[in-house]
């Protein structure tokens, strides 16, 4: 460890005190071989340093006492070359000395002025004798210079000592912390290549070991690894049981895999493998093997449960040569998988590039169908089967895309549903059909209109709101507006759309429940939902027909069933898919309220729907 800098300055202190008492010895003893003159030089000098002493102990200050110093030593030195004529003596080694320690611990100011001073005074010196002012130096040989040589030795080999030991230790020091901070960047390294929960690579760490195996080796199958229903197990149980459970799986991965393999955790509940390629048998052995692992029990304190996988892999080099994007593909891959059936592997199709740039063109040219008229509203209309007189009128969304041509609202209805955009579409087909229900009316056709909500409108909590001011926009009375929601719709956050659905009833919007006995068909909520109508579910109503090679007894008394619950509970019934003219005489039969369908009359345009009623009332 490199020294704090108040014990740094301790440590010179020291040091410092040390050299001084040497100096001070120095003298004392110089001056007992000395002649008068240089003897009080030297006494002088022993002073000098008591009261340096005094200034060390007295000031914390080491700086001034330091340049106090070395300024009495110059002066010394330079008084006994002055008075011993002896500039060419062992003695002027000091000068060096002097300015070593001005530079290692003196200011820039010290040094400069102590050098200055010395040149100055040796070259006016060796200018006086040059000039004949002063004496010329001959050198003497006796006992004195034997004392002087070997002090000045001392003094110079002790001071160096000093200097050199405070370098070596400086150095030491450096070089410790340059070892623990080589550990330390190792560990960070370390660190940062790893996943901190389970210790397997991380994503950056993956791909660098993904781009070596690349280079020796011909074929890798990236396999991109997502639990299924992981959720609820922190929802359930704490983050702490989910944590756990990744670090089970991480270990179980793991010790399936081959040398030179590699297992990362891409994030979340997801993990990426990167494995030897061999042969397609054998890879899809290894993936039902890694669905079987992950399948196994897990126990957690006194709790077992289990979670499965979806698997998507893709193939190096002939799904792509990039990590991250044979990352992209397998999680396709393993989207698809989830989608088709959990628990699954499927490998990449070069052909879903194609699908998926399609899907995505196809989102955002939906993004501005609206604004470039490209959405236009038909209308299926609802027949009384009584009288087999229009009584209602469903709207439904059409897409004519100019990239696209005609799009099936199988196609672009889910789309916006996956992308956020169905809460625009539904609105304007709420606008469009309020606008359109206000028209006809003022024409003299007393006919409501029906709108299917989808769930994003009904769980963001404004529908009251947005049907109020397009109520209010269009002119349009809420007696002629009905809401179509699925049973799912209402098992959902029941509080919350309880409230929305009873401020809607309480301004005469009326609500259909569509899709009838698809869902839960719960009791429950028919009691407490106050629906005015029920719409039977076209994939019953289609079985219906009076032949009896193929009449269905189970959907007859299915449907049945139903007509006769909504009556007791007093909701009006609306049959959907009405396809031949025996399904409707049977809905005739058991007394069902109103049906549609194409045997009836497919979706129309506003225009055709007009001549429908035209018709309708000529008869």
């Amino acid at each position: 460890m490199l020294y704090k800098p108040a014990e740094l300055a301790q440590r010179q202190r020291q040091h410092f005190i040390k050299v001084i008492s040497v100096f001070f010895v120095g003298s004392l003893v110089g001056s007992t071989f000395a002649g008068p003159m240089a003897q009080i030089i030297l006494l002088c000098s022993a002073v000098g340093m008591c009261a340096i002493f005094w200034l060390i102990h007295s000031r914390p200050n080491n700086k001034l006492a330091v340049a106090c110093f070395l300024w009495l030593i110059t002066l010394q030195i330079s008084a006994l070359i002055t008075n011993n004529n002896a500039i060419y003596s062992p003695i002027v080694m000091c000068y060096a000395i002097i300015l070593v320690y001005a530079a290692l611990f003196c200011s820039k100011l010290t040094f400069l002025c102590l050098a200055v001073f010395i040149s100055l005074y040796c070259s006016l010196l060796l200018l006086a004798i040059r000039l004949g002012y002063w004496p010329s130096p001959a050198p003497k040989v006796s006992n004195v210079s034997v004392v002087v040589i070997n002090l000045c030795l001392f003094i110079a080999s002790f001071s160096a000592w000093f200097i050199a030991k405070d370098f070596r230790s400086l150095l030491y020091d450096l070089w410790s912390e340059n070892q623990a901070s080589r550990k330390s960047q190792k560990e960070v390294r370390r660190i940062a290549t790893l996943d901190p929960l389970t210790g397997l690579s991380n994503r950056t760490n993956a791909e660098q070991a993904f781009n070596a195996l690349a280079k020796t080796e011909k074929q890798l199958s990236v396999v991109f690894i997502d639990l299924d229903n992981f959720k609820p197990i922190n929802d359930a149980y704490g983050h702490h049981y989910g944590d756990i459970t990744l670090q089970i799986l991480a270990d179980r991965l793991n010790a399936l895999l081959k040398p030179g393999e590699i297992c990362c955790r891409f994030g979340g509940d997801e993990f990426v493998l990167v494995l030897l390629y061999s042969n397609s048998v054998d890879c899809r052995q290894r993936y039902e093997l890694f669905l079987e692992t992950i399948a196994q029990e897990i126990q957690i304190e006194l709790r077992t449960f289990k979670v499965s996988a979806s698997i998507g892999v893709s193939h190096f080099p002939a799904h792509g040569s990039n990590f991250n994007e044979l990352c992209r593909l397998a999680d396709q891959a393993m989207y698809r998988s989830k989608l088709s059936r959990k628990n699954a592997a499927l490998l990449y199709q070069p052909q879903w590039q194609d699908e998926h740039r399609k899907k995505l063109e196809m989102i955002q040219s939906l993004r501005s169908a609206i604004d470039r008229n490209e959405l236009f509203l038909v209308y299926q209309p609802k027949y009384d089967l009584a009288s087999l007189t229009i009584n209602g009128v469903e709207a439904l969304a059409r897409w004519q895309s100019k990239e696209f041509g005609w799009v099936s609202p199988a196609v672009f209805i889910p789309l916006a549903e996956e992308n956020g955009l169905i809460d625009d579409l539904g609105l304007f087909v709420l606008k469009q059909a309020c606008q359109d229900c206000k028209h006809w009316l003022e024409k003299g056709y007393d006919i409501p209109v029906s709108v299917n909500l989808s769930a994003a409108q009904l769980s963001s909590g404004m529908l009251p709101e947005h049907v109020f001011g397009i109520l209010a926009a269009s002119g349009l009375s809420p007696q002629y507006l009905e809401l179509e929601i699925t049973e799912s719709m209402l098992m959902q956050d029941q509080q919350a759309i309880d409230s929305q659905i009873e401020t809607l009833n309480e301004k005469g919007i009326s609500f259909a429940i569509d899709d009838f006995g698809t869902g839960y068909s719960n009791l429950h909520y028919l009691s407490r939902f106050k629906a005015a109508t029920l719409k039977i579910d076209q994939s019953f109503v289609r079985q219906l027909n009076e032949s009896a090679d193929h009449y269905s007894l189970k959907n007859y008394s299915l449907v049945k069933g139903i007509v006769v619950l909504a009556k007791t509970l007093g909701l009006t019934t609306v049959a959907e898919g009405v396809e031949d003219k025996n399904t409707l005489n049977t809905l005739r039969a058991i007394n069902c309220d109103s049906a549609q369908g194409y045997f009836l009359s497919k979706p129309v345009t506003l225009e055709d729907f007009y001549v429908a009623l035209q018709n309708q009332d000529s008869k």
